[in-house]
C-alpha cells in the first residue's frame, strides 16, 4: 500500500488544528502526520502530546511561513516515493477524505497532484475551492469558489490546472524533483507558483469533487487582512516573473499590465496594502529572474500545452464580487466563534 503523509503547518491553530488533528486519525484510510510549528506562542505543542501522541511534531524556532515549513516537513519523510497531503490546520476534512484524494494515484500515472474541494465553514453548501484557475491577465483564483456545492459534476475526477494547498496531494517523488515550494514567497501563491512548475514537468492534475473538506477561510491571516493582500499581491508579481511564458506574455501584456494599473491606481488612491506588495516585489526580482532561467530552461512541454489552461481575463469588477463574496463568509464564520 502507497505511504500518505499529511504535513500540517500550524501557527497559533489552537482548538481547530486539534479538531482536524482528530478527524484525520479516524480516517478510512489512515496517514501518517506530520505537523510543523512555526513558533507558536499558544499551547498548541502541549496539546498536541496531549492528545495525538502518535503525531510526528517539527518545532521551529521562528515563524517561517508556510511554504519553507511545509518543505521541512516533507524532509522529516524518511521514503523516497508515496504521497504528501497538504492540508491547512482550519480544515476539518470527511472522514473518507484521505482516501477518495489519494485515489487519482492509483490508476493514473501521468498525475502528479490532486485538488480536493473546500467549503466553507460558515456554509458547507458553499464552495471556497475545487483547485486553481489562472487566467490571462495574471490572476490566479481558486476555481468555483462561490458555487454551490450541489453543483458538483458527477464524476471521480476532472482535470484542473493545479490543486489549492489548503487541501492538495502530490506524488512526493515529483514534489522533489520540482523542488518543493518556493520559500521566499513566505504565504500564499506559493501552490500556484508550484503549479506552473509541474505543469512544465509534464504533470498532470486532477480535482476529486468527492474529497470534502471544511475551511475556516483564512483563519490564520484573516480574509482581506493587510498581511494577505501584501503578500498576494508581491507573490503575483514573482509567480509571473519565473513562470509566465515569453510567449504568453507578449500575447497578453496588454491585459496583465492593465489589471495591474487598475489595481496600483486603486491602490494609491486607498492605500491598499497590495500596492506595497506590489513595491515590495520589486527589489528582489533579480532572483525571481535567475530563478526564472532555471525553470524555463528545464521546461519539457511546449508553452502550447500551457497555453491551453488559461482561462479569459476576469474583471476587476468580478474580483470585486469575489473578495466580497468570501469576505462575508470569512467574518460569518468568525461571528459563528463568538
Amino acid at each position: 500500500m502507497t505511504r500518505v503523509t499529511v504535513v500540517i503547518v500550524n501557527y497559533n491553530g489552537g482548538e481547530t488544528l486539534l479538531r482536524c488533528l482528530s478527524a484525520l486519525v479516524q480516517q478510512t484510510s489512515r496517514p501518517d502526520i506530520i505537523v510543523v510549528d512555526n513558533a507558536s506562542a499558544d499551547d498548541s505543542l502541549a496539546q498536541i502530546a496531549r492528545q495525538h501522541p502518535a503525531v510526528q511534531v517539527v518545532p521551529l524556532r521562528r515563524n517561517s511561513g508556510f511554504a519553507r515549513g511545509f518543505n521541512i516537513g516533507v524532509s522529516r519523510i524518511d521514503a523516497d516515493d508515496g504521497i504528501v497531503v497538504a492540508l491547512n490546520p482550519d480544515t476539518l476534512p470527511s472522514a473518507d477524505f484521505i482516501e477518495r484524494l489519494t485515489a487519482p494515484f492509483a490508476n493514473q500515472p501521468k498525475v502528479g497532484s490532486v485538488a480536493g474541494t473546500l467549503t466553507f465553514s460558515s456554509n458547507p453548501k458553499v464552495i471556497a475551492s475545487a483547485g486553481i484557475v489562472v487566467h490571462r491577465n495574471g490572476v490566479a483564483l481558486d476555481a468555483r469558489v462561490g458555487e454551490a456545492l450541489g453543483s458538483l459534476p458527477a464524476v471521480e475526477s476532472q482535470p484542473v490546472f493545479g490543486p489549492s494547498g489548503g487541501a492538495a496531494a502530490y506524488r512526493l517523488r515529483v514534489f522533489r524533483e520540482v523542488g518543493g515550494f518556493c520559500e521566499p514567497f513566505f504565504l500564499y501563491l506559493e501552490d500556484v507558483d508550484l503549479a506552473w512548475r509541474m505543469r512544465f514537468a509534464g504533470h498532470e492534475s486532477v480535482w476529486v469533487p468527492a474529497a470534502k473538506a471544511r475551511h475556516d477561510y483564512s483563519a490564520s491571516a484573516g480574509e482581506g487582512s493587510a498581511l494577505k493582500r501584501r503578500l498576494i499581491a508581491r507573490n503575483r508579481i514573482w509567480t509571473l516573473v519565473r513562470c509566465l511564458p515569453v510567449e504568453i506574455w507578449r500575447r497578453d501584456r496588454a491585459a496583465i499590465l492593465t489589471t495591474d494599473a487598475l489595481a496600483s491606481t486603486y491602490g494609491l488612491a486607498t492605500l491598499d496594502p497590495a500596492l506595497w506588495g506590489r513595491l515590495a516585489a520589486l527589489p528582489l526580482l533579480a532572483p525571481r529572474l535567475r530563478e526564472r532561467c532555471v525553470i524555463q530552461g528545464q521546461a519539457r512541454v511546449s508553452w502550447e500545452a500551457i497555453d491551453q489552461w488559461l482561462q479569459p481575463p476576469v474583471s476587476p469588477r468580478r474580483l470585486r464580487e469575489l473578495r466580497q463574496l468570501t469576505g462575508n463568509l470569512a467574518n460569518q464564520s468568525t461571528h459563528d466563534k463568538r
